[in-house]
């Protein structure tokens, strides 16, 4: 059976723009509520977002400080290294007095004795010390090490042969070098019944290939925490 619409053309023209504004109205609430869930949502990651940018800034901050009081240990850290090496090559470059002194003591020959013995370390082997030898400056005259002493032996020839091997000797020590005889003579006046000379021995000490280092000056360390 067909439907007849019995309205006039008039009220089926505004019936139809009334449809159609309802149609548009409901949309537009449909719209505003998409809108709404989409605004809501973005601002509730936009809150966790921030919540987690709080919490990596607060470890951040918590990182720096700890940093912070770190540092006057890695200060420390280098201080440790530069002195270590710098004890390495004031020891690599050390006068063992005692070897030396026990070095000479088994060259001596038998009928030797020594009266006197002084060793001066010139000033280019000084720790630190600015000129070193071959630079122009400094000379390396002999006079660092003195030694005073007699020699006894059967003859006069045999008491001064040994002088002369005492010099010898000396000159295979790698520490000396411009080993000088200052004088070998008998004593005026001396009594014995063997032939006795007294004997001056003057040598150099050798210098170092390289200057021997200072220990470098500490930096300022502030303990604790920082800023």
């Amino acid at each position: 059976m067909t439907r007849i619409n019995l309205l006039p053309p008039e009220e089926r023209s505004r019936a139809a723009r009334e449809q159609g504004l309802l149609l548009a109205i409901v949309g537009l609430v449909a719209l505003v509520v998409a809108l709404g869930a989409v605004y809501f949502l973005s601002v509730k990651q936009v809150s966790a977002k921030q919540t987690q940018v709080d919490q990596v800034s607060a470890q951040v901050d918590a990182a720096n400080v700890q940093l912070a009081a770190l540092k006057p240990y890695a200060a420390l850290q280098v201080q440790r290294q530069a002195m270590t090496l710098t004890a390495q090559q004031v020891l690599n470059a050390r006068i063992t007095m005692s070897n030396i002194f026990e070095e000479i003591g088994l060259l001596i020959p038998d009928g030797m004795s020594l009266k006197q013995l002084t060793i001066t370390v010139p000033p280019y082997m000084v720790a630190g010390a600015n000129d070193m030898p071959g630079t122009g400056t400094t000379s390396t005259t002999t006079g660092d090490i003195a030694m005073y002493g007699d020699s006894t032996g059967a003859t006069l020839y045999e008491a001064q042969n040994q002088v002369a091997t005492l010099m010898t000797q000396l000159g295979m020590m790698p520490q000396l070098m411009n080993i000088s005889l200052v004088s070998s003579v008998k004593p005026q006046g001396a009594v014995s019944a063997e032939p006795d000379v007294g004997f001056q021995i003057t040598a150099s000490l050798r210098p170092f290939a390289t200057t021997p280092p200072l220990a470098p000056a500490a930096p300022a360390i502030t303990m604790g925490g920082g800023q």
